[in-house]
């Protein structure tokens, strides 16, 4: 799982740049936890008597392997703009199970990404917001659910071979330092030559209230 992470997200994205990649498996209190260079993986998805699924333990490594781009190298704030790592992580986690997979286990972890928004009801809740205005339910929902949702709306509006290439150029443009949300909209519009205030007001920012 791992090892074929590393190599579709080299691909899509742009070079692992450490000589080493751990994962530990142990105990934690999540199912992931990402750090520079290693992650850690629930233990009991590693068990042969577990209950949980195999697929949930390859899209845990798939996502927390994304960090590495989407954290580690690119930084951001994850305290006032989550989504720019969590949601980004979880892109990347749909197009290891489409490259892995193909279409059916494509078509399943986005099933699987509707379903977690569809615990708040699937409510327009914006996954621009910092962590402390989410409940714990919505944070879960919005950020890792509806926020993936959103950067695959986002690449069909930029059409595919030219979000590839703005993600690739994101990853190259903040390596090694913190990227923003606002950056982050900034470098679509370059590279699209279109205006994405629609498609972020309707996904990203709050809501402003009329009158």
């Amino acid at each position: 799982d791992a090892v074929r992470s590393l190599e579709i997200f080299n691909q899509q994205f742009g070079p692992y740049p450490f000589s080493e990649f751990d994962v530990v498996s142990t105990n934690t209190s999540a199912l992931g936890v990402e750090y520079p260079g290693i992650v850690a993986i629930l233990m009991d998805l590693y068990r042969d008597n577990s209950d949980l699924p195999g697929v949930l333990r390859e899209s845990v490594v798939a996502h927390e392997a994304a960090h590495q781009w989407f954290y580690s190298v690119v930084g951001n704030d994850q305290v006032d703009e989550p989504w720019l790592d969590e949601a980004l992580a979880q892109y990347a986690t749909l197009l290891y199970f489409a490259q892995t997979q193909g279409n059916a286990g494509e078509t399943g972890f986005r099933q699987s990404l509707e379903r977690r928004w569809q615990r708040v009801n699937s409510e327009d809740i914006p996954i621009g917001l910092p962590v402390r205005d989410y409940t714990p339910q919505e944070y879960g929902a919005i950020v890792y659910g509806r926020g993936p949702l959103f950067v695959e709306a986002l690449a069909g509006e930029m059409g595919a071979d030219t979000f590839a290439g703005f993600l690739r150029d994101y990853y190259r443009h903040n390596q090694w330092g913190i990227a923003t949300g606002a950056g982050f909209k900034t470098l679509a519009e370059e590279h699209c030559q279109c205006d994405l205030t629609p498609l972020f007001e309707e996904w990203v920012y709050p809501k402003q209230d009329g009158g």
